[in-house]
């Protein structure tokens, strides 16, 4: 038990002793409330939006107020460190052109450039060169991690994983088209850009036996289904784009205005699965989510919202790195930095699995998660702590009493409860 922890069960006690009675608000929010005064003095506790507009926990980090569940009697929990809790991880719809990684992280930037520029402007291969290591080392050690990269690695004993355009290059007179990727290469990821990106992914998909992920953008509702059945093997959503994007667009209309990463997951998972559900059948298309997932606790809560595969920030692994190794010119000690962070990783996924009563990773979903937000539980459709239900749930049934009770004389057609359902939700 940590001193954050023992200072929450101690306030706890304390604040009965006092009133006599529970506490009717979270402690939580008390101490997240005082840390964001403490951080923007002027703001009186609220978080700044627009142009000078204030909200309270608007722009909260919903991730801090999701909490999973221990494993009950009827499921006991798994020893990580005596039983096996597998967390291999396929990739692949086909079992031909399938893949399957040790866990579930893919490194993965948006920047291609991993290396780092001096005071000259001149730029110092280092940091790409450590994570080479250190990924080559772990896969010597068992664990075969994911990369993706737009150049090609050479000697390397991971999954690469190279991006291409979303569009068709001719490259001479001929029918011949270049999508820029290398043969060598375990599996793909097309960067979407419009409707030529799915005619460019049936033209690769003839030719490439791999994997194809497709890094979508904020409107990838509309042709999740075009890019399944075109042989997209999953998706690659970036909510830190996504969000940024929808943010910055002016519009009121945009579906994740205001909305966090949750809300993506929740969306794109339920994409797939209505794909399949169409067609009765289910090949593994997979869900692979980067951006604002960069350590276990969100790691798992996103597993449990229905990513099957984390993109993990390759800066941020680098970055942290550097920072504890003391030197971050030394590429040995970079390198052995980032493969025990990956280790240690590993074993508090594997740990979480394991207290919720799994031997399969995998297995986690939304019923291991509650919540004590009201917004968490719209945007993630998570179960809200102590009533163990849905907000959605609560609204429903108490619309459904008013319904039942005939002597008011309302009387609300299927059709109008969904439509006033959803006016009531506000869930964009």
């Amino acid at each position: 038990m940590n001193t954050a922890d023992k200072f929450i069960i101690r306030k706890s006690i304390l604040e009965l002793a006092k009133r006599g009675a529970p506490r009717s608000n979270s402690i939580d929010d008390e101490i997240r409330q005082s840390h964001r005064h403490q951080q923007h003095p002027h703001r009186g506790g609220k978080e700044e939006i627009g142009d000078g507009g204030y909200e309270g926990r608007k722009n909260d980090n919903l991730w801090d107020y999701i909490t999973a569940l221990g494993a009950q009697l009827s499921r006991p929990p798994y020893d990580p460190y005596r039983e096996i809790v597998n967390l291999d991880t396929p990739i692949g719809r086909r079992k031909v052109n399938g893949l399957v990684m040790n866990m579930p992280l893919l490194i993965y930037s948006d920047d291609d450039n991993n290396g780092k520029e001096d005071e000259r402007g001149e730029l110092h291969e280092g940091p790409k060169e450590a994570l080479h290591i250190a990924l080559n080392r772990l896969a010597e050690s068992g664990i075969a991690l994911g990369f993706v990269s737009r150049a090609p690695s050479p000697n390397r004993k991971y999954f690469l994983f190279q991006k291409v355009d979303g569009t068709r290059r001719r490259t001479s007179p001929s029918e011949h088209y270049d999508h820029g990727y290398d043969d060598n290469s375990d599996g793909l990821v097309l960067e979407y850009e419009g409707k030529d990106s799915v005619t460019a992914l049936e033209s690769i998909r003839r030719e490439f036996d791999g994997p194809i992920l497709v890094r979508v953008d904020e409107d990838f509702l509309s042709y999740v289904d075009l890019l399944l059945s075109a042989g997209a093997d999953g998706l690659l959503v970036d909510t830190s784009k996504i969000l940024t994007k929808a943010s910055g667009s002016g519009s009121s209309i945009s579906r994740y205005k205001d909305k966090h990463a949750i809300k993506v997951i929740r969306d794109a998972r339920s994409a797939i699965d209505a794909y399949y559900y169409k067609r009765k059948t289910s090949d593994g298309a997979c869900l692979v989510v980067a951006g604002d997932v960069n350590n276990s606790g969100s790691i798992v809560k996103a597993a449990a919202l229905g990513a099957d595969v984390i993109g993990y920030s390759t800066s941020l692994l680098i970055a942290n790195a550097e920072l504890y190794s003391g030197n971050p010119f030394d590429v040995s000690a970079v390198a052995e930095r980032i493969a025990r962070h990956i280790l240690a990783t590993r074993g508090e996924i594997k740990g979480v699995a394991g207290a919720l009563g799994y031997s399969n990773f995998h297995n986690l979903s939304p019923s291991d998660l509650r919540t004590s937000s009201i917004e968490a539980s719209l945007q993630g459709n998570i179960a809200l702590e102590g009533p163990s239900k849905r907000y959605k749930q609560i609204v429903e049934e108490i619309l459904d009493d008013l319904i039942r009770e005939e002597e008011k004389g309302l009387i609300i057609e299927e059709e109008e409860k969904k439509k006033l359902l959803l006016r009531l939700m506000v869930d964009g």
